[in-house]
This record gives C-alpha cells, structure tokens and sequence, in this order.
C-alpha cells in the first residue's frame, strides 16, 4: 500500500473530536480548591508495582498499592517513549509533537517561554507550588527555571541522570553544592533521620505481625484522640487495633535493641506510618525490610552531607518539610518527580536487599509518609493524588504483559502504571478501574477546573493550515504556537460510566509513529535514534526476553530526522494495526484485514505530524548560544553568554553548568 498523503480530517473525524470537547466539560462540583499532589515515578516498569500484579513487590510498593487500591486505577494512561517529553509535557499541556521528543540538556530551549506552565496556571488561583527531585526539562535561561514559572520552591536537578547521592543539585535559582548552599534544608539532613525514624516507618499491612512469637505491651502511639493502645495482647491484635484507627494515621511497632531489653529484642508490628512508639527511646527497624535484615546504624555524617545525601529520601523530606509548614486552609501543589527507579542503580542506605527493590522501597517510604501528614494536618480528604511513571521501565523494570520498554513504540514504552487517589475521590469509586485512553498533558486542563482557572493557553494569533504538499512547512511564524492539547478528565473520572474508550481523545498521538484510537494502535516504525535489537519482545516477570517469531513491519527503525519535516514511515514499509483489548502484547498485527481504518489513522498521524512545532521557527541560532527547540523569543530568553554564564556559576557555586541566557552580570 502506497504511503497516503495527509489530508483534511474527514467529517466523521470531526464530529467525534466535537463530541469529545463537549464531554470535556467537568460537571461534578468541586466547592473548594484541592490539594495536588503530583508523583512521577522515573523508569518504572509497568509490572513493578503490586497493583498491577506483580505480588513479589507488595512489601516495597505496599503504600503506593494501598494508595492505588484506595483510589482509581487508569488502565490506559500514556506518556511519551523517554523521559522529557513526559515532563514537558505534563508542565505544559502539549502532547511531544509539540514541544519535539528530543531529551533536554541542562541549557537547552526545550519549552517555549510563552507557554504557560501548569504551576503558573494554579499561582494564579492562590496554590502554593513545591517541585522536590528531577527536572529534565531544559532551563537555557533564567526564565526556564521552576521558580520562574509559579514555583514557590524548588530543589532539584537540572539534568536527566546522576548519582543519587550526587551534590550537582540546585535550590531555587542557585546550584546546590555544599550544605553551606542549602537555603532551606530539612531537619536533621544527611544524618539518617529520614531513614530510621519512626515517621518514615513503611506501610507493611501484608506482612503485620507474621511470624512473631513474642509480644511486649508497652503501648502504641498514634494521632488523634486515642492516641495510646494498651490492651492488646499479642502482636496481631496490636496491628489489627492500629488498623482501626484509619489509613496513614497509625504508627508501626518499634522496638529496643537486644541490649536494651534484658537481651531478647522486642518484635516488630508492622502498620500505618505515624509517630513511634513514645515509651521506646530506639527508633528501631524501618518496616518493609525483610525480617532477617539488620538494623544498622544510621551513618556518621561526612561533609555537606546534606547536599549529597540519597536524592530520594532528601526530596521526600522536603516534601514534608513544605507540608508541615504549610496553612492547611491554602490549596497546596506538590510536584514530586521522583529520580528512583532510574539508573545508576544506587544502593539505598540501611537497605541490604537488592538494590532495584530498595529504590522502590524508599520511593515508597516517602509516598506512605507525605500520605500521612497529610492526612494528620486534616489536608487528606480535600486531597487529590496522580501517581504516575513518566515512561515505561528499562535495565531491571518489568513491563509484563505489555510488549517493549522504555526508548520503543510499543505499549511497555508509553503505557504507565498509574492512578488517581486521596480524598477528593468519590467513595464509591475507590477500588475501580478507568479504561479512557488517557495521557499526561490531560492532567493540566483538569487541574486547572479543579482549581477554577481557565485551561486553555492560546497563542495571539492562530497557525495557518498545514500543506501536505510542503511537510516543512512553518505554520507558527513568529507569533503562534500551539495550544494545549489535554483535555478535562474529571467528569471521565467521577462518571465513568457515561463514557467510553475515546471520550478523551478520539485520536491520541503518541509520538511521531504512534497513534491510538479506542482499542486499535495504528504504529508506523520505531523511533530513530535508539536500537532496537534486543526491545522488540516480551519481558517475562522472571526477567528474561521472549524475542518475536518474526518481524514486523513496525520493527523497524524510522528515518532520520525527527519532527524536522518528514512525515512518519519508511518507503516500502505499511504501518502494524492492533487491537489492544484483544491482543495486549500487540502479537497479531491486523493491519491487512483492517485497511480502512489504517488509512484513516495514517492520515490524522501524518496530519498531526504536519502541526509540529520546532521545525524551522526559531531566532537564527547565531544570535544566541544553546540548542534544543530554540523556539523562545529573544526578548524572553535575555542575554545568552554560555562562556560568562559558566564562569559566573563557577565563581560563585562552584559549578559550571546552569542557565546560558539572562546570568546575573552577563
């Protein structure tokens, strides 16, 4: 089949995109503005978490389970195939076709500094705004920074992997080297407070009390107004009277050191996250850890141990930090973009497991403990929470059933692990499903109903029409660009059953290759850019690969070129159809008995492509330093100088890579 040249939608395609904006209208009333917490899981695998069955992860995911379990669980939520198109795009609103699918240096001009961030939307509406942990995102200036876009404050770090206990971080609008730095750190920092306390104690419901022999009644703390439980008489019966109490409001059961309890060490009672245990002076084990693992010390602190103590646990603690401080009465944004479970695969501290589940773990720590004082400050059930991986896993990350992993076009590099959760969800949703097609830009308009701001963000002028004639073609000029491509979801979430598999988007495009509509996946080719020798099959939960019996036409590798003009495919090549609800590991390719709906879905797939964004619409590039989508007008950038911005940042810092453009002094 001769490749078609893109065309105008047909009527029936605008007709369902017309019904699909009218049912983005939100219709359940939110009378005040909730608390958001945004969790982003790096490089998680589909299979990894106990929600989605994996059965073998229940104690190092037991909070996010119970979260997911509490909550909706989203059975088609999409991102992009890597990692900072997910996170552009969930800032901005605009699927990766329109902000391109490259990944972001530290200086690159990524987003368009006329875009309106997700943060500056919700500042609008009175929200306080966090962002704790990665960025990825592209900062070539001042203007790009968090902290320039609604954020109230941020630490973090600017490129898209390090070391987790790496001191290449930034605090707001200045790196983050030495404790002398730290504007704002959290109590206690880098001395192991975060990982032994009992207020990181870890939800281990599954496990409550298994195996002990032994009991010691010296009661148990917990919020509220019974704040002690000192009848039990066994172990069981301490987690099943915790238990009682509610979700995210119960402490786990510390215990003494051997030495401090006439020699016999007291045994552990495993609940909701909370306070300890007020009688037991030893912090105690962290629950979660296997019951044969030791309890070592926390480690001496070294020198600035704080600006390079384990990422995952320092932006944990910030969160908690912001929450405690925080007034309850003023609607909060938490933006937590966690860097576990992305490589290097560092050995968390007092974790002796292995090492890719102790990432998970500590994530999980985290998430059960912001849960908690959420929960404590009253803040929980005006709460809504979106947890979400930003793309599917890689190295030890298990995608099971789906087919592919991070870096591919298949389902295990762009279907997530997600859900919606906390007290904002009705009570008679909690424990469900949603099946609507879904993606990460749709996140931004619903936040913004939720908040009681408008979530378009329109250019001044519209773009002028596509030409299939001219694929490079610049529809923006110098004064459009696009628009915000997610839709509402709240009323999909909260009446799911007056919708159906496409009500979000009747056409979702993915990526250049890769679009869906209801149950069928139209896929062109691969992504260029990446192998893919050994990423065409099927991970298996025990970790080895099932390779395909043959190739496909969709296996292949696109052209060269990106977004830059050229339309998807390779010439010779027909695209792959699958039906996902009949063939979740895309196995069976339909696209020959299905050639009316492969050419409908090629042609919105070329015609989508056409609306690309940075192709040929940038300042010319001799005018300033940089690279990335180059699409910020000059005047908002500021002066670019890559030599003195470097040496300003390592005059004053210590470090020389940051902002390029719009430098104090350059």
């Amino acid at each position: 089949m001769a490749q078609p040249q893109p065309y105008l939608l047909p009527l029936r395609t605008l007709a369902i995109a017309l019904l699909g904006i009218l049912q983005r209208q939100g219709t359940l009333a939110v009378t005040s503005s909730p608390h958001l917490v945004f969790i982003l899981q790096d490089d998680l695998g589909h299979y990894d978490v106990a929600f989605n069955g994996n059965t073998n992860n229940s104690a190092v995911t037991a909070n996010i389970t119970k979260l997911a379990r509490d909550g909706i669980i989203l059975k088609h939520h999409y991102t992009h195939w890597h990692c900072s198109p997910t996170r552009r795009s969930f800032l901005s609103g605009r699927l990766p076709v329109h902000h391109h699918e490259q990944l972001s240096g530290v200086a690159t001009d990524d987003l368009d500094l006329r875009y309106t961030w997700i943060s500056k939307k919700l500042k609008s509406a009175g929200y306080a705004n966090f962002w704790f942990g990665k960025g990825h995102t592209g900062y070539m200036s001042m203007n790009h920074m968090p902290t320039r876009n609604g954020f109230d404050h941020f630490v973090g770090f600017l490129s898209g992997s390090q070391s987790y206990t790496s001191n290449d971080r930034w605090e707001d609008e200045h790196p983050l080297h030495t404790d002398a730095q730290f504007v704002n750190p959290p109590k206690n920092c880098g001395d192991g407070y975060r990982v032994y306390s009992p207020l990181m104690a870890h939800v281990q419901r599954e496990k409550c009390a298994a195996n002990q022999t032994s009991f010691h009644n010296l009661g148990f703390q917990c919020p509220g107004p019974s704040s002690m439980i000192s009848s039990a008489s066994s172990a069981a019966d301490c987690c099943a009277a915790c238990d009682t109490l509610g979700p995210y409001n119960c402490t786990h059961w510390t215990y003494m050191l051997a030495s401090e309890h006439n020699g016999e060490a007291l045994p552990q009672c495993t609940v909701w996250s909370g306070r300890g245990c007020s009688q037991i002076k030893h912090p105690g084990a962290v629950s979660g850890k296997p019951a044969e693992a030791p309890n070592p010390p926390p480690a001496p602190p070294g020198p600035d141990h704080c600006a390079s103590s384990y990422s995952t646990t320092l932006y944990g603690e910030l969160c908690l930090q912001a929450i405690a401080a925080h007034n309850a009465s003023v609607p909060l944004f938490l933006y937590f973009p966690i860097q576990a479970v992305h490589t290097p695969y560092d050995k968390v501290p007092g974790w002796t497991g292995p090492t890719y589940e102790g990432m998970l773990w500590d994530s999980d720590v985290q998430i059960g403990a912001i849960m908690q004082l959420l929960n404590s400050k009253g803040m929980y059930d005006n709460t809504l929470v979106v947890y979400t991986a930003d793309n599917g896993g890689t190295g030890s990350g298990i995608n099971f059933p789906l087919r592919g992993e991070k870096h591919t076009n298949w389902e295990g590099g762009m279907r997530t692990a997600a859900f919606v959760s906390g007290g904002l969800i009705p009570a008679s949703l909690r424990g469900t499903t949603n099946a609507i097609n879904m993606h990460i830009v749709d996140w931004y308009p619903t936040f913004c109903y939720l908040a009681g701001v408008d979530g378009t963000d329109n250019p001044p002028v519209p773009p002028s029409p596509v030409d299939p004639a001219d694929p490079g073609k610049n529809i923006y000029g110098d004064r459009s660009y696009p628009g915000v491509d997610g839709v509402n979801l709240w009323n999909m979430l909260t009446h799911p059953e007056a919708h159906n598999r496409s009500s979000a988007h009747p056409y979702l495009v993915l990526s250049k290759e890769v679009v869906v509509a209801g149950s069928h996946k139209l896929l062109v080719a691969q992504n260029y850019g990446w192998s893919h020798t050994s990423d065409n099959g099927w991970k298996q939960p025990d970790g080895t690969w099932v390779a395909p019996a043959k190739a496909y036409n969709c296996g292949y590798t696109d052209l060269p070129g990106g977004l830059n003009g050229s339309l998807p495919g390779l010439p010779g090549r027909t695209p792959c159809l699958f039906d996902l609800d009949a063939d979740v590991g895309e196995r069976t390719d339909i696209a020959g008995s299905s050639p009316e709906i492969v050419a409908e879905l090629w042609g919105v797939l070329n015609h989508t492509v056409l609306t690309a964004f940075c192709k040929d619409i940038s300042i010319p590039p001799d005018t300033r330093s940089g690279s990335g989508c180059l699409s910020s007008p000059k005047e908002l950038l500021g002066n670019c100088d890559a030599a003195c911005a470097g040496a300003y940042w390592k005059q004053q810092y210590g470090s020389s890579e940051g902002p390029i453009c719009g430098v104090p002094g350059c």
